[in-house]
């Protein structure tokens, strides 16, 4: 049985990607996928709450609240999450705000205004960091 959640999935063939170089009698191996399509960890910093003026979000849904920028910033760098670039930036920022806008009603809890987008970027099975 089928989930739904497979169901934005085109089987199209002339929409599926593949890893740069390879054909489609060639199976690539975990590290050349990891290369081509990979698995990053977001956070993000928001302005505009009551429990301080910005709000720090992360993996597992953590919020950390901070009354001053520069202590989000330099809370977040220190876990090892590096700004993306500003096209991928721009894409994820689009992306939240579509989402956030599609609730019917609105969103229950203050999202705030998105400020900047980060990644972590994962070590790799050979022990160096994957962007």
């Amino acid at each position: 049985m089928e989930s739904q959640a497979l169901a934005l999935i085109d089987n199209n063939a002339k929409h599926q990607r593949s890893p740069p170089g390879a054909s489609p009698d060639f199976v690539p191996s975990s590290a050349q996928l990891r290369r081509a399509f990979p698995v990053m960890n977001i956070a993000t910093i928001s302005s505009g709450f009551e429990k301080g003026d910005f709000l720090v979000r992360e993996e597992k849904g953590q919020r950390v609240y901070f009354d001053f920028f520069e202590e989000a910033f330099n809370y977040i760098a220190y876990k090892g999450y590096i700004r993306m670039t500003g096209e991928d930036e721009k894409e994820w920022m689009d992306t939240m705000n579509n989402v956030h806008a599609s609730v019917k009603g609105g969103m229950k809890y203050n999202t705030g205004k998105l400020l900047m987008v980060l990644y972590k970027p994962h070590a790799s099975d050979e022990g160096e960091y994957m962007n």
